[in-house]
């Protein structure tokens, strides 16, 4: 029971580290979603497609912001330093912070992407 309530912890640490990127106010460029559809539905000029770039780009940089944040707590769980009984938790959380990590810097990529994408099409609008 002890191990579930740590794990249970754990957990919950961990989504809170999340917080603070949902929490804090969106930098201008960081469109709401219903902003997003409905500038994804009508997206015709080149302003529409640098706003959605600039959305992007945005995005891809909070998504390498949380999953540094996060490569930091798996390199926290994997100190030697730790007692035995809850050393196996800690593992397991460092592969957590690890895996979610890499999908974070997977999704970062796919929106620095689709920024270059819009900004392209962009440019061809411009033409």
């Amino acid at each position: 029971m002890h191990k579930l309530r740590v794990l249970v912890y754990l957990i919950g640490l961990s989504l809170l580290m999340t917080l603070p990127r949902v929490a804090s106010a969106s930098p201008p460029q960081l469109l709401a979603p219903k902003e997003l559809d409905a500038l994804l539905e009508k997206a015709e000029t080149a302003e529409d497609h640098l706003k959605l770039a600039a959305h992007y780009s945005a995005d891809a940089e909070g998504l390498e912001s949380d999953a540094a944040r996060h490569q930091a707590l798996a390199t926290r769980y994997r100190r030697s330093s730790l007692p035995p009984k809850t050393a196996p938790i800690h593992r397991g959380m460092a592969k957590h912070c690890n895996n979610l990590a890499q999908s974070l810097r997977n999704s970062a990529k796919a929106a620095r992407q689709s920024a270059e994408s819009h900004k392209a099409m962009a440019d061809g609008l411009k033409k």
